[in-house]
């Protein structure tokens, strides 16, 4: 007869299991890094792309004064309004753009920051309960 003792498959099932959620805590791990590294490398590359924008920018904000005065100009050459009053409604329209741009952009990028933070929760949810379930004691 076989005097050797049979296997627990409960034991063996949860040794599979727990070298399993290691392996796919490693993998999450090292996705991690590649994704630290792809997004350090994007930067690295972008920098030129964004001193470009950066120029493009100052140029258009140093130019955008002339444009609303060469609009407030039109607007008084065609109207009966005073200088100073088609200035002062160019200058309220244009501060009103602005503010309404500004305003819709940080609405965006607020919605855009609370999607990766939700992200950002359920991986380290997901990370915790996997190192919960592989440290707890046999039973």
């Amino acid at each position: 007869m076989n005097s050797q003792k049979p296997s627990n498959a409960y034991a063996d099932m949860r040794r599979s299991a727990t070298i399993l959620a290691q392996d796919a805590m490693r993998l999450a791990d090292l996705q991690i890094q590649l994704l630290v590294l792809d997004i350090t490398e994007f930067w690295y590359r972008a920098r030129f792309g964004i001193a470009l924008a950066v120029i493009g920018i100052a140029i258009l904000l140093g130019t955008l004064p002339i444009f609303i005065l060469s609009i407030a100009e039109f607007v008084h050459a065609n109207s009966q309004l005073s200088e100073a009053a088609s200035e002062g409604i160019v200058a309220v329209i244009a501060v009103g753009m602005g503010g309404i741009a500004l305003w819709a952009s940080l609405r965006r990028l607020t919605q855009a920051g609370e999607s990766l933070q939700h992200s950002q929760v359920e991986l380290r949810a997901n990370i915790d309960w996997l190192r919960s379930v592989i440290n707890r004691d046999d039973e």
